[in-house]
């Protein structure tokens, strides 16, 4: 694990070149210092750090919530930290750079509460039974995630759990000869 070379303190996670071909190893706050400098933005203060929030059933769940500016705006990315890196829950919100940065952060806070509280599928069991898993509603909303066991073929994150393809079209057997729409939204987007 590399740290910051600017604050000495966090894991630096982004490579930077500065204007003079100089490159640093810094963290997410000090590059959005450095960026909100260069853009003339005036960041509120937050740092970066593990939240908690409840989810269906009491249960609790853990993001490590980072500020991000960008060159066109600021937002907040929030991903939930799982056993064994397994990708889960991830939410990101994006606003223009004169945005009141406190309320974005209780918007992304309410879109991670709503996404917690929303479920895509349910398990039930056959009469002879063997379990499955349905759609709920007829609706799923989920997103691509990089799968290392195949580059080719990405997996899918629903409820905050990791599918592949084939387990997706399982799950969507049930609907042989209905019709659908497959639209793809940025992670910022409200679906």
């Amino acid at each position: 694990m590399n740290i910051c070379e600017i604050c000495k303190k966090n894991q630096a996670n982004i490579h930077l070149t500065q204007d003079d071909g100089t490159t640093q190893e810094i963290c997410r706050d000090c590059f959005n210092e450095i960026a909100a400098d260069k853009m003339g933005i005036d960041l509120a203060p937050f740092e970066s750090g593990v939240y908690e929030y409840s989810g269906k059933n009491g249960k609790m769940h853990r993001f490590m919530i980072n500020k991000m500016v960008v060159p066109t705006g600021i937002g907040y990315e929030a991903v939930e930290i799982t056993k064994n890196n397994v990708p889960g829950y991830k939410v990101a919100i994006l606003d223009g750079i004169d945005c009141d940065q406190d309320y974005l952060f209780y918007k992304l806070e309410a879109k991670i509460k709503y996404m917690l509280s929303k479920r895509y599928l349910q398990t039930d069991t056959y009469p002879n039974g063997m379990k499955y898993t349905a759609l709920r509603d007829d609706e799923v909303v989920g997103r691509f995630e990089y799968n290392e066991m195949n580059e080719e073929i990405h997996n899918v994150v629903i409820d905050g759990k990791v599918f592949s393809w084939n387990q997706l079209g399982r799950i969507l057997s049930a609907y042989e000869g209905f019709q659908f729409k497959l639209k793809i939204y940025d992670i910022t987007d409200e679906v």
